[in-house]
């Protein structure tokens, strides 16, 4: 998997790389994918939320897929040609945004890394560009539990 990461802290990319790789092998889906993951301050959040989301206040994580894979099943990137990079066949699944003002006191308040709280909040915003969503309980359950394993196989703990 392919990603372009704005403003992020340098331990990132590693971090991300792995849990992105590893979501991507356990949910069965294809290595021909791609996002952006851009770090932004409480009021960039803020924007962004009450634009697109009519909630005016900062939150973790938010995330803007390209396609729609309601059902989250396995994505066939020649269906999107027009989300597809033609030379490098690189399927741009969206943008996840990430607060780091939020995600610094959730992992104080929670009780763990920063390193942890980064992770989580990225694989949040992957699991949705790939279809999850939490709106109903078992839609939920299914996001979290997809979200332990993958963490888990990472060797991220609490």
């Amino acid at each position: 998997m392919k990603l372009l990461l704005n403003r992020a802290p340098e331990n990132c990319a590693k971090l991300f790389r792995k849990v992105a790789e590893q979501a991507i092998s356990f949910l069965g889906q294809p290595k021909n994918l791609g996002a952006v993951v851009t770090f932004v301050d409480k009021d960039e959040i803020r924007t962004l939320n009450t634009q697109y989301r009519g909630i005016e206040r900062s939150t973790d994580v938010l995330s803007f897929p390209t396609i729609d894979n309601a059902g989250h099943g396995v994505i066939d990137a020649s269906l999107y040609p027009y989300e597809t990079d033609c030379r490098t066949g690189i399927l741009n699944l969206g943008d996840v945004f990430i607060c780091a003002d939020v995600a610094k006191s959730q992992a104080e308040e929670y009780g763990h890394s920063l390193e942890r709280e980064y992770a989580f909040l990225f694989l949040h915003g992957l699991l949705h560009l790939l279809g999850f969503d939490h709106i109903e309980p078992d839609d939920e359950r299914e996001m979290n539990d997809a979200a332990q394993s993958i963490l888990s196989a990472c060797g991220i703990g609490r």
